[in-house]
């Protein structure tokens, strides 16, 4: 449903009741004014009709804008209800992700996701490369390198980042980093956006 067509649906709804109004008020005030015909009453009557119309119209000016006004507001108060859904579907869908990565950290899988992250961060840093992981994925890595590795409190999911010191080289294969990604991939896609 497009909401600016309904908007000016409503609007030219409004403006059409306004007009009759309008056209029905001059109806009375052209009556009112031929019954009392005279030289003298004509002009006066004539200024008084002019008068009328701009009143009238000042008040159609004044109700438009007024509709107008309101349309907008409501327009922004649907699109900012709109947004707010939409995040809180986000951050729903993507708490339930991150749930889906916290039981794969505990699953068999793991070992061999934590294999492949330790062997693409040989290949792209090189040997001399030092892995900081979570704290309880140190013993799982001290089976699967004989690298250095240390505690890095900042990943929660599990992954390990790589870094080589002496190159300034530095990777990052957490779950974290890769839910992060997904996340902001997902909210750029043109078709979510309003």
């Amino acid at each position: 449903m497009d909401l600016r067509a309904v908007n000016a649906s409503k609007l030219k709804m409004f403006r059409a009741a306004i007009e009759k109004q309008a056209t029905d008020e001059i109806a009375e005030a052209s009556k009112n004014i031929r019954e009392k015909k005279s030289a003298a009453g004509k002009a006066r009557a004539e200024l008084a009709v002019r008068e009328e119309l701009s009143r009238i119209r000042a008040e159609q000016s004044s109700a438009e804008a007024k509709f107008k006004k309101e349309f907008s507001r409501c327009d922004f108060e649907i699109e900012r209800a709109v947004r707010i859904h939409r995040k809180e579907l986000i951050e729903g869908f993507f708490g339930e992700i991150e749930g889906e990565l916290q039981k794969f950290a505990d699953s068999a899988k793991y070992d061999d996701h934590l294999k492949s992250c330790i062997k693409k961060a040989e290949n792209e840093l090189g040997d001399s490369c030092v892995f900081l992981a979570c704290p309880r994925d140190m013993e799982k890595l001290r089976t699967l390198t004989k690298k250095e590795i240390r505690a890095d409190n900042s990943i929660k999911l599990g992954g390990i980042c790589a870094i080589d010191e002496e190159k300034g080289l530095f990777a990052d294969y957490t779950l974290d980093k890769a839910l992060e990604n997904e996340k902001s991939a997902f909210s750029n896609h043109a078709e979510l956006r309003l």
